[in-house]
């Protein structure tokens, strides 16, 4: 059998290719390796170093910080206002009347004085009072300005039916 120098050397030539992408084949593995046996899996491996606050501190924080209570007392009076957790408090005073459906009135200690929270009272002064025979409007037209009124002529409702179908299409009314 005659044998082809020059399939030979292809043949030579595609075998060294082979055996070049072998060796960085092997290579690329060698270095996933190293990556997975050096790249944390867990957060208990990482380093901390942007002090990112961990479930324990949250915690530990939550359980430290101040939170409001309530109290049921009797009294505005019975406030204790100089005690030493006096403003973590809100003081709840069950009310002579409940037109509302709300039972207690709120206090609360700020800066030493016990201050009244929750009103749903409403400051009316300033609004118009009701006038006999006035209504709710003082009703002070001029002659001239009732006359106008009175010239007024009110639109049917087909009149109404026909700007509207003009402005909008006859859809509208449907």
């Amino acid at each position: 059998m005659a044998t082809d120098k020059n399939k030979l050397a292809k043949l030579a030539a595609l075998e060294a290719l082979a055996q070049r992408a072998k060796e960085h084949t092997d290579a690329v593995g060698e270095r996933v390796s190293a990556l997975e046996e050096s790249v944390p899996t867990k957060v208990s491996q990482l380093t901390n170093d942007s002090k990112y606050q961990t479930e324990t501190d949250v915690a530990a924080a939550v359980a430290g910080a101040d939170h409001l209570k309530r109290k049921i007392v009797t009294s505005v009076d019975a406030i204790d206002k100089t005690a030493a957790d006096a403003a973590q408090y809100i003081y709840m005073v069950l009310k002579s009347s409940t037109k509302t459906g709300d039972k207690y009135d709120e206090y609360m200690v700020i800066d030493g004085e016990v201050e009244r929270v929750g009103d749903w009272s409403v400051d009316l002064s300033g609004y118009q009072a009701k006038e006999e025979g006035k209504g709710l409007s003082a009703n002070d037209y001029t002659d001239e300005d009732k006359a106008k009124l009175a010239e007024l002529a009110v639109a049917s409702d087909e009149e109404v039916a026909q700007v509207l179908d003009g402005v909008f299409g006859a859809a509208a009314q449907a």
